[in-house]
């Protein structure tokens, strides 16, 4: 049986990589937006993981002296990444990826990014015990990734492709599980991922959590969206308590 002392050894093990870059091609800076009064979107993300995660244990990466400072004044390290990793898209993502880990001292990560806000330390601490059980401990799995789970009528470009649009038509609670990816958390061993390119494995543990937290800022809207509900999230997040 794991110990609440064991799970506390095994969560030191975990470093959490926050990617931030300046150079986002469809809403400019854009973690640097405020999202509440006090603090941006980037600010917001550290203030959240500093809850439930040692400051030593966070990590920023990107290229930008300003981002270097928020870093520095948050409490948390910084990573200085290359102009290549950084700059529009010149380099792949895999190559973003391998290129951040290979210089992380850690047994195992969680990527965490500032663009999906609303997912609260309880969530993310949840997902680092469902991690250390599935992939550490047990070993059923290979990665974790945050999900929500869809029971939605979905279409291809042709036809339906969860349920038959015709009077053989299914209620939403029986449509099949499709899970949608949040960007919110994906957690992969080092070797395992530079091994790869990616930080997700054959066999990943589908992490599902709340709509809230599946919300991710692509476009302006969502944004928008995002900060009007702070204040539903602020009544709904429970401070977690730390194994």
């Amino acid at each position: 049986m794991t110990t609440t002392a064991d799970t506390s050894t095994q969560l030191n093990d975990i470093s959490i990589i926050i990617p931030a870059r300046e150079g986002s091609s469809r809403i400019q800076r854009k973690v640097h937006l405020p999202f509440t009064d006090e603090l941006s979107l980037l600010e917001w993300k550290i203030d959240q993981l500093k809850k439930i995660h040692p400051g030593s244990k966070i990590i920023v990466s990107s290229n930008s002296a300003n981002i270097k400072n928020i870093a520095a004044n948050a409490g948390v390290n910084y990573h200085e990444r290359s102009d290549y990793l950084s700059v529009g898209h010149q380099a792949s993502f895999s190559e973003v990826i391998t290129g951040i880990v290979k210089d992380i001292e850690t047994a195992h990560f969680a990527w965490i990014t500032v663009v999906v806000p609303l997912m609260s330390p309880e969530e993310v601490l949840n997902g680092f015990k469902a991690y250390i059980d599935k992939v550490i401990i047990n070993q059923t799995n290979d990665s974790l990734v945050a999900v929500n789970l869809l029971k939605e009528y979905l279409w291809d470009e042709y036809k339906p492709i969860n349920y038959e649009a015709n009077r053989n038509h299914t209620i939403s609670q029986n449509l099949p599980n499709i899970y949608k990816v949040t960007n919110g958390l994906y957690m992969s061993p080092k070797e395992q991922a530079l091994r790869l390119g990616y930080f997700l494995g054959s066999n990943p543990y589908k992490f599902v959590v709340s709509k809230l937290a599946g919300i991710d800022i692509d476009e302006w809207e969502d944004y928008e969206f995002a900060r009007s509900l702070v204040g539903y999230y602020n009544q709904t997040a429970d401070l977690p308590k730390k194994a």
